[in-house]
Formats: C-alpha cells, structure tokens, sequence
C-alpha cells in the first residue's frame, strides 16, 4: 500500500544538517543544506539549566564542543560561550549551538522544511513541549513550509498532540512494530521512524508498507543502500549527507 500524501515530500532529510561536511546543528550547517539542495532538514531541541531551548543532540556538550558537562546543568548563555565548530574542523571554530530561535530564523531565511526532534529529560518533557509550542507559535509560517515533531519519547509526542494539534508527530523506533496501525494510532502519531538496524529485515519492512503508514529510514549514507530502502516502501531517508542522491 502507497502513502498517497506524505508529509515529508522528499526522499531525503538532512541529518541534523549536511554533518558529514559541517559541525552538526549549526547555523553553518543549516545553509551548507540548502546550498547542496536539500529541501529537508532534522535537528534536535534540549532545555538548559534556565529552562531555555538549544540545538544538541546528546545529553553533554563533550562530544560537540569544548566544553564538559550535561546541557541541563548549563544556562544558555554558557553554552553559547563555548566553541561548536573547532571538534569538527578548524575552519568552523567559533560556530555556537544557536537556540531554536536563531535556528528557526535560519531555517526560514534558506527556506527549508523542518523535522524538529525534541530530546526528553525524564521529568521535563512538559516543560521542553511547553517551550517549544511557544517558540514555534511565535515563528513557524503554518502552512507555508513543512514541519513536523518527533522523539522517542511517547509522553512527549502526547504532549505535543495536546499542545500543537495542528503539527503533525513523528514517532522514532529502533525497530519495526509487529502492528504498526495498532501502534500509531495508540501514540496518536503521523509517521514512524526507524533505525536501519541489520534485524529490521525486508520482511518487517514488507509489514510497514502494507500498513499504508508514512516512514522512514535513519541514518542512511549510502546512496543505493538508501535507493534500496525507498524501493521497499520507505517514503525518506534520513542522512549525514545533503547530497546523497546527486
């Protein structure tokens, strides 16, 4: 079964940016995908310490900065103060994780559509919905450009449905449900999103296509490996490169 209007109306979704040329989660890395001609783009929203939004992926800034610590322990302001881009490359040193503010004016200046993760802490997921219902309401052009919410998070995803009814909610698995259609509307989701894991098999593939179900696949950075995954029902791709089917 086809999914007759799909959300996502592209094959390929750039993975928190075009991350295999820039640091991730950048504003540089947001106008690297629209240059290479995404049309697409993922990223990841996290409170701080002063309850404020900022475009991590992990729970610590470690690994995409020079800084220690988690990003709840950190006011927005200390986070902007550390470097974002030297980890990745010289050239990108003094890059900052922007707030979703910044980002979102980013996003809209190069005309791109938007899969917003939201990245739960136990116990906050209120409150990160909370914040991010305010921000987008403020600055999301509804109707113009694509946008949906995900996360692995069920309660967030609840949340989201109470809070912003109109976007529609992406649900992130590691593996594919044995009833999809049960699931989702169980979760009150749009769209389902896997890992490309060796047991999630073409089998269990077949299942989500003839569920009628919007999917996709992540992280895929092989070109026909990807193609591969299209051809057995997937409606996207989501990848660590913009340009992965140039």
């Amino acid at each position: 079964m086809s999914v007759k209007h799909p959300i996502v109306n592209s094959r390929l979704v750039a993975h928190r940016g075009a991350t295999n040329v820039t640091p991730e989660n950048t504003l540089v890395s947001v106008r690297k995908t629209a240059e290479l001609g995404a049309t697409w783009i993922e990223t990841d929203v996290r409170l701080t310490a002063d309850m404020k939004l900022v475009m991590i992926h992990d729970e610590t800034v470690d690994r995409t900065s020079n800084g220690s610590g988690t990003v709840l322990s950190k006011t927005l302001a200390e986070i902007q103060q550390l470097d974002s881009g030297g980890w990745f490359a010289d050239e990108f040193k003094g890059e900052i994780a922007p707030s979703l503010d910044e980002y979102l004016d980013c996003i809209l200046e190069c005309g791109l559509n938007l899969q917003l993760e939201v990245k739960e802490v136990p116990g906050l997921e209120r409150e990160l919905v909370e914040q991010v219902a305010k921000v987008l309401e403020r600055k999301w052009p509804m109707g113009k450009q694509g946008l949906y919410i995900s996360g692995f998070s069920e309660r967030c995803l609840r949340y989201a449905a109470e809070l912003m009814p109109d976007i529609p909610r992406c649900m992130a698995m590691v593996a594919v449900p044995s009833d999809p259609v049960a699931l989702m509307k169980e979760i009150g989701a749009d769209i389902l999103h896997i890992q490309d894991m060796p047991f999630n098999s073409k089998a269990r593939y077949d299942v989500l296509k003839a569920s009628g179900i919007e999917f996709a696949i992540a992280t895929v950075n092989d070109a026909d490996r990807a193609l591969e995954l299209l051809e057995w029902g997937a409606q996207s791709v989501l990848s660590d490169d913009a340009a992965l089917f140039r």
